[in-house]
């Protein structure tokens, strides 16, 4: 008998410590893969903030990051399964949605981050975020984190100085061909194993924005950086169509609201957390970085832009026409 009351009392505080989501309240589950203090995953945050305050009592977000719950290879089927609500994966892996958004992927295609921010806001740009909805995913947002920049364990001056190494790569047909073009062997890895990789040799450089390689702490093992300003590392917010169509007209308005405001702040944040970042790594002791002059950057440009004629027809010769028009590198 006593056995029997302790359960229910251990039961009975149970429900009071777990309290369920009221019927009528709407839960959007935010899937992320990198840290917190990373653009992203401040603005992960801040919608979570903004919403719960403006619409407060009617949503809910919980933000889940550092791939908790999905990658980024896995949250596009999350998404689709109803299994997440919102995710904001590289640009880089929307290829088997739309083949035309390799276009962010090409290299030396923007000269700054400018033409990008112009292209994304072009009748182009815009039709890219609605361009994967046959396929049941909504573009909400273009976010930045800042320029891809190479790091290995030498230092990478011209393009033959890269041939032999094991890099790892996002997934991306674009990436793959690229580093092919270097004599590089290239390995699609998910973005939570590459501190691992990196630290245990399993590959011998990579790619990525310089806050992902701080919070990641990935200077730690490998010294050398090379800025060759081949490419940027850009995100798009993300949610399933049915989801969002969904939702209470008024709701999903003050949603998209709160997602440009954010927006604005994520890409000011970007900019701001590339530098600081950046300088962080460069007071490390033992950190090269390359920041290439005109020739050097000249030699990496001749190398790798064929690779826009190659996937010229998957993209679209009108979708690469129109990122040249918004200040393109050539």
């Amino acid at each position: 008998m006593l056995f029997r009351t302790t359960v229910l009392a251990a039961f009975a505080l149970v429900a009071l410590i777990i309290v369920p989501a009221r019927a009528d309240q709407i839960v959007i589950r935010f899937s992320h893969v990198v840290g917190t203090n990373t653009p992203k995953g401040i603005g992960a945050n801040l919608f979570k903030e903004k919403v719960e305050q403006r619409l407060a009592g009617k949503v809910r977000v919980e933000v889940y990051p550092r791939s908790q719950r999905f990658t980024d290879d896995q949250v596009l089927l999350a998404l689709l399964f109803g299994d997440a609500e919102m995710a904001a994966p590289s640009l880089a892996k929307f290829r088997s949605y739309n083949k035309s958004l390799q276009v962010f992927d090409l290299p030396f295609l923007f000269k700054d981050l400018d033409a990008v921010h112009t292209f994304q806001a072009s009748k182009t740009g815009r039709a890219l975020l609605d361009s994967m909805a046959p396929r049941g995913i909504k573009g909400l947002a273009y976010w930045d984190n800042g320029p891809r920049v190479m790091s290995a364990n030498r230092p990478l001056r011209v393009p033959g100085d890269a041939k032999g190494l094991i890099f790892r790569i996002e997934p991306s047909a674009v990436f793959q061909e690229q580093y092919a073009r270097l004599g590089v062997v290239a390995i699609p890895m998910p973005f939570k194993r590459v501190t691992d990789a990196v630290r245990e040799g399993l590959v011998k450089g990579q790619e990525n924005a310089w806050s992902n390689i701080y919070s990641r702490r990935l200077h730690k093992f490998q010294r050398h950086f090379t800025e060759a300003g081949h490419s940027f590392l850009g995100y798009m917010v993300v949610t399933s169509t049915a989801f969002w169509q969904g939702l209470p007209t008024d709701i999903r308005i003050e949603l998209e609201a709160i997602l440009a405001e954010v927006t604005a702040e994520v890409n000011r944040l970007a900019g701001e957390k590339a530098e600081s970042d950046r300088r962080k790594v460069a007071a490390a002791e033992g950190v090269e970085i390359l920041r290439l002059g005109d020739a050097e950057r000249e030699a990496w440009r001749q190398r790798l832009v064929p690779v826009w004629k190659k996937f010229e027809t998957e993209i679209g010769a009108d979708v690469i026409k129109a990122a040249q028009a918004a200040g393109a590198g050539r």
